[in-house]
């Protein structure tokens, strides 16, 4: 079974192992960025916002969050990830602008990964670029992913715990606050 976790528990996991997080987490993951997101029912004016956590880190469940997808197959024999919004994808991206079944992952003997567009989805871009249905194309670490509304970052293993190290270090600097300047 294919793992979404909240960014704020990665961060508060990221803390608590420092130099192990890299050991507990070795997979690539994709981040559903911050953003404002599109609630798929019949009213227009559904509509919410993701952001990064900025309360206090006891409490590190705020109102609004990212969500972190690990790329990993398991041992259910899959050897694509699909996502998109209908429930029987492995992620769900429950966005109104995002199609029921809108493009499949796939990964390559060196553990990185490609990304395809499906058919029956709608528009997607890696990198700016729009993925044609059919042609798989590989995700490079840092790479944006844009389908509708929702924007995704793929990360490698290393790039994922320097992201999640620095979100941690900002955290930490906001929740003590300014620091004085020297004299």
């Amino acid at each position: 079974m294919a793992r979404s976790l909240l960014l704020s528990l990665l961060v508060r996991q990221h803390l608590a192992l420092k130099e192990k997080f890299r050991v507990r987490y070795p997979h690539c993951w994709l981040v559903w960025e911050a953003g404002v997101w599109n609630v798929p029912e019949n009213s227009e004016q559904n509509h919410g916002t993701t952001r990064l956590p900025t309360s206090d880190l006891r409490d590190c469940l705020p109102s609004g969050d990212a969500m972190c997808f690990e790329l990993a197959l398991g041992t259910s024999g899959r050897d694509v990830l699909s996502l998109g919004r209908a429930s029987h994808n492995v992620f769900v991206i429950n966005d109104a602008t995002v199609s029921r079944e809108h493009l499949v992952l796939r990964p390559l003997p060196e553990g990185s990964w490609t990304v395809e567009a499906l058919a029956q989805g709608g528009p997607a871009t890696l990198g700016g670029k729009l993925l044609r249905p059919g042609e798989p194309t590989p995700m490079e670490s840092g790479m944006q992913l844009q389908l509708g509304d929702v924007r995704l970052t793929f990360h490698d293993a290393d790039s994922f715990s320097t992201r999640m190290g620095h979100t941690a270090a900002l955290l930490l600097a906001q929740q003590r606050g300014p620091r004085e300047s020297p004299a």
